[in-house]
């Protein structure tokens, strides 16, 4: 009777283990191909993202805040930003409107672009 109970017992652990493989294979499988459809998407987002080009905001709403700091006396930020290479100019600073109005508002305080 004791050996009965025990090969049932058996045949319980082995069954579940079989279930649990049987499960993690299907699993891994359907993950397989839901990442590959993820990159294939985050893909088609970046590529999308690319193609447009960057809008730092309303120029002519930077342009009067502009006017309106030069007419008041508004020292612009002497710092330049980070990254600011040579032979750049404020378009190269459109991936942030705060950085793109801040070197706009030291060119037109200054009459050039930042020192290097």
């Amino acid at each position: 009777m004791g050996s009965n109970r025990s090969q049932l017992v058996l045949k319980g652990i082995f069954g579940l283990f079989l279930s649990i493989a049987i499960v993690s294979v299907i699993h891994s499988q359907s993950w397989a191909g839901e990442k590959e459809d993820l990159e294939a998407m985050q893909k088609a987002l970046n590529q999308q993202i690319l193609d447009k080009p960057f809008y730092p905001g309303d120029k002519a709403a930077v342009d009067a805040y502009l006017d309106e700091a030069i007419k008041k006396g508004v020292k612009p930020i002497e710092d330049k930003p980070a990254g600011w290479a040579p032979g750049w100019t404020c378009n190269n600073l459109m991936y942030s409107f705060n950085a793109y109005r801040n070197c706009m508002h030291y060119y037109r305080y200054h009459g050039r672009y930042y020192p290097y």
